[in-house]
């Protein structure tokens, strides 16, 4: 397993997923509010599924993914918005 990177078309918003992470929890797709996430079979996994990106145009960039996520699978970037520097300092 790897790290994906996605991009959306045009160029606004990225999802990169670290796939060893994936536990295959789910909780990422449930609350993808665009529905840009989805679980695929992947019978070597633990859960037997593991999360892929399959409709990154619907993506907005919202972070629910990577917030809710329990094991920092998933990083979203969004042009023109910033992340906590370490320690929670804006």
């Amino acid at each position: 397993m790897s790290l994906v990177e996605t991009v959306s078309a045009n160029g606004q918003f990225k999802l990169l997923v670290h796939e060893t992470w994936c536990k295959g929890c789910r909780i990422c797709v449930d609350l993808c509010p665009t529905k840009t996430l989805a679980m695929v079979e992947s019978p070597d996994r633990w859960e037997g599924s593991i999360v892929k990106v399959t409709n990154m145009e619907a993506c907005n960039g919202c972070g629910i993914c990577e917030a809710e996520c329990p094991d920092f699978a998933i990083s979203v970037f969004a042009e023109g918005k910033s992340k906590p520097a370490a320690g929670g300092a804006a």
